[in-house]
């Protein structure tokens, strides 16, 4: 940042209270304007500690891929930081977003681990995401998320066709297994009486066992691999519908949701709620970091993905890794937010708090 104000002012001789005075001055501008960067190639300064803010509680499946990251991007950053895990869950990472972009520090000592609805949410509640979204420097995303619709082998559900015949009822928690199911009713007119409360996967999983619900709308690929994988692979659960931009290549033969719309309005309006699956597990720096330090957290990140102790206990982890890149990230949100004034309304309009 430009000043008029120069650190060889600092050194001038002063005396008494005129001293002190400027002495103040001094400190208040080389701390305003002079502040190193966390981290860049060149300093031999650089910040001994990071700040990972986790936009999830403990135990998710964002926490698990914020902190298999943090395990190993240390050694990719200059100095190998300490890494600090912060967790701060709450309304699709909305709350740890609004305190990235307004309050923490903007020179790349905190970056944060976010749900991919940090990209929508100032379209749909933009009077509570206190963010530009283009302003964030999104740093990559560690997966690619492929959902799916999974229900009992015994659910009278044998495939997506008969949620448009008859009443199906599934479990919900917050996010996607709440918006999903209500999307689709509302778009393509499925019937999915969705039971909210529970609490995550596992319990969804447990409860369609007990026979409390048919199944579940919503479910990550990672989630069900992390979680509910001996459930799949005993052949308790099936899956019968997938959301996202594209297939997943182990359920080719699976039937996709943009096989079901019927207009170009419908189809906008499924990448407006899909899309952001391409970068399911983003992680995002504050705005206005030098883009030098931007450079540094990027490549490390990069370079993190790519590292073989750290794909293996993310396979150990059952965690899914598929890294895309900042640039795509931001083509993929124009995309989003080019959609048209009527079909943004009409999604908000149809998921109401839903799409929280």
């Amino acid at each position: 940042m430009e000043t008029r104000y120069s650190k060889s002012f600092c050194k001038l001789p002063h005396v008494g209270l005129r001293s002190i005075f400027i002495s103040l001055l001094c400190i208040f501008f080389s701390q305003t304007f002079f502040v190193q960067p966390a981290f860049s190639q060149e300093s031999g300064s650089q910040s001994k500690q990071l700040r990972l803010l986790v936009g999830s509680g403990p135990g998710g499946a964002y926490d698990s891929y914020g902190r298999t990251v943090a395990a190993h991007m240390s050694r990719y950053l200059p100095n190998k930081p300490k890494i600090i895990i912060q967790n701060m869950p709450g309304v699709g990472s909305l709350i740890v977003t609004n305190h990235l972009y307004n309050v923490a520090p903007r020179d790349g000592s905190v970056i944060a681990a976010v749900h991919s609805l940090t990209a929508t949410h100032p379209l749909f509640v933009p009077d509570q995401a206190k963010y530009d979204v283009n302003s964030l420097n999104w740093l990559g995303s560690a997966a690619r998320e492929t959902t799916i619709g999974v229900f009992w082998s015994q659910s009278k559900m044998t495939s997506f066709d008969d949620a448009f015949k008859k009443d199906i009822i599934v479990a919900g928690s917050t996010g996607s297994t709440s918006s999903f199911p209500f999307f689709t009713n509302t778009i393509l007119g499925t019937r999915f009486n969705i039971v909210k409360g529970y609490s995550a996967t596992s319990a969804s999983l447990l409860a369609m066992e007990r026979g409390e619900v048919e199944g579940t709308v919503g479910v990550t690929v990672s989630a069900l691999k992390s979680i509910g994988d001996a459930y799949f692979k005993s052949g308790k659960i099936k899956v019968l519908v997938q959301f996202g931009m594209n297939k997943h290549p182990d359920f080719l033969d699976v039937p996709w949701i943009f096989d079901y719309a019927k207009s170009d309005d419908q189809r906008a309006a499924m990448n407006l709620m899909f899309g952001t699956q391409e970068f399911g597990r983003p992680f995002i720096a504050p705005p206005d970091v030098p883009s030098q330090t931007v450079k540094v957290l990027r490549e490390a990140f990069l370079a993190t993905l790519q590292d073989k102790q750290f794909l293996d206990e993310a396979e150990k982890r059952r965690l899914d890794i598929s890294y895309a890149a900042p640039d795509e990230i931001r083509g993929i949100i124009k995309q989003m937010y080019s959609a048209s004034p009527h079909v943004v309304s009409e999604v908000k309009r149809l998921l109401g708090d839903q799409i929280q």
